[in-house]
């Protein structure tokens, strides 16, 4: 794996497992509330952060299809969702892409990773690896939120434990 994508890559990689770590031991109402002041549910969260990862997948050249695309279609906000995917099919989701991803970000060249890309993002790098690291940001970000999400719905703090990443993606609890 080039230098460059390797840390970004490490990072996207523990993320799976703190998603998956932080929507352990939910049902299905509680990924699904939002706190009293409004904002995003953890299934919205999970399903924005696959659907981006997807979206990463495509623009480095190894697209998947989505499976949350005939929940998500064309929506920009939560709200915009009428139809919500199982908690067991967003971590299908997320496990599947996840590990694409990783495969991947393992193939890409020097000369890959530093072509501009058409696409701006908040950052000064317009090249691939930009946007990679960029895009590892928020995925860290939302993991966060849904970290936040889960203590406010009562639960346990998420865990950083290791190993449930995209090779084996739990049961339904």
């Amino acid at each position: 794996m080039d230098p460059q994508v390797a840390p970004l890559a490490a990072i996207l990689d523990l993320n799976t497992d703190l998603l998956l770590n932080a929507m352990e031991g939910l049902g299905e109402t509680e990924a699904r509330s939002r706190l009293p002041g409004g904002g995003n549910s953890i299934s919205f969260l999970a399903a924005h952060l696959t659907d981006t990862r997807h979206f990463l997948a495509a623009r480095i050249g190894q697209p998947l299809a989505n499976p949350l695309t005939r929940y998500l279609g064309e929506a920009r906000g939560i709200e915009d969702i009428a139809t919500w995917p199982a908690l067991p099919e967003l971590r299908t989701a997320w496990c599947a892409v996840s590990a694409h991803l990783a495969s991947a970000l393992a193939g890409l060249s020097a000369i890959e990773i530093a072509r501009p890309l058409p696409h701006r993002f908040p950052i000064a790098d317009g090249t691939l690896v930009g946007m990679l690291a960029f895009l590892a940001q928020h995925d860290s970000y939302h993991v966060g939120q849904v970290a936040f999400l889960r203590r406010q719905l009562g639960q346990p703090a998420m865990s950083y434990r290791r190993g449930s990443g995209a090779a084996s993606p739990p049961d339904a609890p």
